[in-house]
């Protein structure tokens, strides 16, 4: 039986796991997909480092997990902005992140391919549903899975944390990375002013790119799975005026990754509404929740860890 109970193998789970490892607090980490990382994953190909989730990373503060996990030179510059703050890209891909994270995971349980039904509470312990009918029990929850998943485990438990739950909503987001010659492209890249364009980045930085080439990523608002991924690249670069045929391509899709509700004016309220209907022992963190940034998954997952560690008199 567990102390704490993680829920999301993501970035801000697996950042959690790890604060937990370190205060030497019981856990096991619960992912429902087969490989833990949520959309970070990253590939090696053709000379390119290829991600499927986020490549450039805004980067406000100093990292101090990069330290922790030896990764003070896996980071490389790609951009400073006008308020001070960085654009960054780790070198060998974002999964280098969540690959140190996983290595350093090693008195948890880990448990893939599992999904959490409902949660509950028996006298003092809580109890975990899985939907293959297991049934699992912690004294305290972390719950770093997305909005509309966390939805559904409160909804018999606290249907009024729920309730608010189902007022958050996402940007359909497909990641399109392609791999040009640099002269096949114009630079800096500019995403036409149409909605249905939510993003654009590129970068020759020379650990991901081969010499002479460049790497683009382009967030297109169309789900992967109402077309192909050659449909999307042949359709993004006629658009685009690119050459049909890229070195290199790659198409993501991550439904529940990209919620539009951070953004909102009434997120904050409605966050502080929720967290005050959490019972003791119950954390929510994760980029749906108060981490609108990359880098703040990572801090926030720490919190959370830390956090319950105190409300368990564990913290060291």
């Amino acid at each position: 039986m567990a102390d704490v109970m993680v829920v999301g193998g993501g970035v801000t789970g697996l950042a959690a796991a790890y604060e937990l490892e370190k205060l030497g607090v019981d856990y096991t980490l619960i992912e429902v997909k087969g490989r833990l990382g949520g959309s970070v994953v990253s590939e090696r190909r053709d000379g390119f480092v290829l991600d499927g989730g986020p490549f450039v990373l805004h980067r406000t503060r100093e990292w101090p997990f990069l330290a922790e996990l030896g990764l003070e030179e896996a980071v490389a510059p790609v951009a400073k902005l006008a308020d001070g703050s960085d654009l960054v890209t780790f070198k060998d891909g974002t999964q280098t992140l969540t690959d140190a994270l996983v290595q350093r995971l090693q008195t948890g349980r880990i448990l893939t391919r599992m999904a959490v039904s409902t949660i509950g509470q028996v006298e003092n312990r809580y109890a975990i549903c899985m939907e293959n009918g297991m049934m699992m029990e912690a004294a305290a929850l972390i719950i770093c899975a997305p909005a509309r998943f966390a939805e559904r485990m409160f909804y018999t438990f606290q249907p009024e944390i729920s309730l608010r739950l189902l007022k958050f909503h996402y940007d359909t987001i497909t990641r399109v990375s392609l791999g040009y010659r640099a002269e096949a492209v114009t630079l800096p890249l500019e995403a036409p002013p149409d909605p249905g364009f939510a993003f654009g980045r590129w970068t020759n930085e020379p650990h991901r790119v081969p010499p002479g080439h460049v790497l683009l990523q382009i967030g297109v608002r169309f789900p992967l799975n109402k077309t192909t991924p050659e449909q999307m690249v042949e359709e993004l670069t006629r658009t685009m005026g690119w050459p049909s045929d890229p070195v290199v391509s790659r198409v993501d899709y991550w439904p529940e990754s990209h919620s539009l509700s951070p953004y909102t004016d009434e997120h904050d309220t409605l966050m502080t509404e929720i967290e005050a209907l959490l019972p003791g022992g119950v954390a929510l963190a994760g980029n749906d929740y108060r981490a609108r940034l990359f880098e703040d998954r990572v801090l926030h997952g720490q919190a959370a860890a830390r956090q319950i560690a105190a409300w368990m008199g564990q913290d060291a």
